[in-house]
């Protein structure tokens, strides 16, 4: 995906999935989101997810998948939290407000049909990837980053053609996880993916995919 095309898509949703909005109680469990990158549904959720600063466990799942798809087919989106199964992209956000929010859905995500036909727009400027086969990581990997970043899409993207799931640490503007990043890595910057498994701290994209080509690719 070019830089031009990850700015038109973060400029047609109004900037949404870049800054933290209004939070409440945090989740006693862990969140676990089933989608895959280019599902304008799916977009939706990551945006409320980095405006309610929610970590979420990711299970990709692209095209032809095989790994994660079997446990919860499609439809996409869909989200496990503490054993609730919920489907629908509408459904999950609202879900994700009242219990971990202020109740008040942020405008980009409650206009209806507008709503869809923008991340629709939005995108149309990503890939539609099929599963390839990957080496599935012991640990999962860690990704720091907000939705609207061009690098942290390019590793995604990557990461979900390959059917590889990862924690996702939301980091949108006023996030305090990037004091967090800075403390346990010595640094700031993001996207930030982190590999337990090899102890790597990859933060530019190219180097990112470089490592898990080598790593996980086949």
């Amino acid at each position: 995906m070019t830089g031009l095309g990850s700015a038109a898509a973060t400029a047609v949703r109004f900037g949404l999935g870049g800054r933290v909005g209004a939070t409440g109680p945090r989740p006693t469990g862990e969140l676990v989101l089933y989608e895959f990158e280019a599902c304008p549904f799916c977009r939706k959720v990551r945006e409320a997810l980095v405006w309610l600063d929610l970590d979420v466990s990711m299970r990709p799942c692209p095209p032809r998948g095989t790994r994660f798809r079997p446990e919860h087919g499609p439809p996409y989106p869909m989200l496990v939290d503490d054993g609730q199964v919920i489907r629908e992209s509408s459904v999950i956000v609202r879900h994700l407000v009242d219990r971990y929010g202020d109740g008040h859905v942020p405008l980009p995500l409650r206009l209806g049909p507008l709503t869809t036909v923008s991340s629709g727009i939005a995108s149309l400027a990503l890939p539609r990837v099929r599963a390839i086969a990957s080496e599935a990581p012991a640990q999962p990997l860690e990704l720091f980053a907000d939705e609207t970043s061009a690098e942290a899409r390019q590793i995604r993207q990557w990461l979900c053609a390959r059917e590889i799931g990862y924690r996702w640490r939301t980091c949108g503007r006023g996030s305090a996880k990037l004091a967090e990043l800075a403390e346990r890595t010595g640094r700031a910057e993001l996207p930030a993916l982190l590999d337990p498994n090899v102890d790597a701290d990859l933060r530019d994209a190219g180097a990112a995919v470089a490592h898990l080509q080598r790593t996980y690719g086949r």
